[in-house]
């Protein structure tokens, strides 16, 4: 008989929670990759007990618990657990045609109630599931790479509850894994071949500012600080019973050709020189129409936009051409852009699809 346990028998299963604190059933298989850091902070007391070997048991305390996950081919159905991870904000789809369009403007005056997800990990070894809960995404990374190829990510996840189907003290509820679960093997994906980028002085330029023949590859950084809070309200358990957003970062970084629209004068590195900063807008655009098996195509899309001030230049290299590095960090608008940040996605994930749309905490 071969030996239980096999890497490519892993799965990752996620669900959106209707409430923090209670963990659901998955909704959805993504073709993720990657395995959950659970350290539960077992720790020696620091005692004497006439031995220089440990005598006393250790204790339990505040587990940290993560899950550094990439997904090397993005699809737009896999879009939505992105931003509603990162930005929360309960979002729901607006059902267009015989598509759902998603949409995030996140808040910056205020701050969205988080979404929180389960998340179910293991193999064919069915005793042996973990099961975490009140999940958020503590950054992410998307690239668009060089080549034209299809966008990759890289995500960290930050859990505030642990159980396991082989656990005696934290049994999982509900059974994981959950049954019926696959990874959508038809799945349309973002490729940068199909994307372009707009830059502009104002939003209104952002509809027809493209800037053609330039763009190399990119990379959409998204981080926050989160405060998890535990209070001792007598219920036995470590599991976070809150989230404290502090400082969020929108960056992002493209690499482009040397045309006129990059260097000299009037061009992006000449804003990124100037003696005060100035404000850009910018626009990635990603199109892909698919046919339906039943209905009319399907207009798959991802209208990312954001107002932008550069911070940083560098130079590269592709090939036998030099490049240029340009990074930019997005701020707080109220005026012509009214917010930080937009993005819109348009593709087939209904709302069970990727969980009920919750309270937050």
């Amino acid at each position: 008989m071969p030996i239980a346990g096999f890497v490519r028998l892993r799965k990752h299963q996620f669900g959106r929670q209707p409430d923090f604190g209670t963990k659901v059933a998955a909704t959805r298989a993504y073709p993720f990759s990657g395995v959950p850091s659970n350290e539960l902070n077992w720790t020696d007391p620091d005692v004497d007990v006439g031995s220089r070997d440990p005598v006393a048991p250790p204790y339990r305390a505040a587990p940290d618990l993560t899950a550094p996950l990439t997904d090397p081919a993005l699809a737009y159905n896999s879009i939505p657990i992105l931003m509603c991870g990162f930005f929360g904000g309960a979002e729901t789809p607006v059902p267009t045609g015989n598509a759902m369009t998603w949409t995030h403007e996140p808040a910056s005056m205020t701050v969205d109630d988080p979404d929180t997800f389960t998340y179910e990990f293991g193999d064919d070894v069915l005793t042996d599931w973990f099961q975490l809960g009140d999940g958020i995404l503590e950054s992410v990374e998307i690239t668009g790479p060089d080549g034209l190829g299809p966008l990759s990510t890289s995500m960290s996840w930050r859990f505030g509850s642990i159980a396991s189907s082989g656990s005696t003290d934290s049994p999982d509820a509900p059974v994981v894994p959950t049954a019926g679960l696959s990874v959508d093997t038809a799945a349309i994906l973002v490729y940068l071949k199909d994307g372009a980028i707009y830059i502009s002085s104002s939003e209104a330029g952002l509809a027809t500012d493209k800037v053609s023949d330039a763009l190399h590859s990119f990379t959409l950084r998204l981080t926050q600080e989160v405060d998890q809070k535990r209070f001792a309200n007598g219920t036995q358990s470590f599991d976070v019973q809150a989230y404290g957003p502090g400082k969020r970062g929108i960056e992002l970084e493209c690499t482009f050709a040397k045309t006129a629209d990059i260097v000299g004068v009037g061009s992006e590195s000449d804003s990124w020189m100037s003696d005060d900063s100035v404000n850009r807008y910018v626009r990635l655009y990603f199109e892909a129409t698919a046919l339906a098996e039943d209905g009319p195509p399907v207009p798959y899309s991802w209208d990312i936009s954001m107002p932008m001030r550069y911070y940083t230049r560098t130079e590269g290299e592709i090939g036998g051409n030099t490049t240029v590095v340009l990074t930019g960090h997005a701020f707080y608008d109220d005026d012509d852009f009214d917010g930080v940040f937009k993005s819109v996605a348009v593709n087939t994930l209904d709302e069970a699809g990727l969980g009920l749309a919750g309270s937050g905490s």
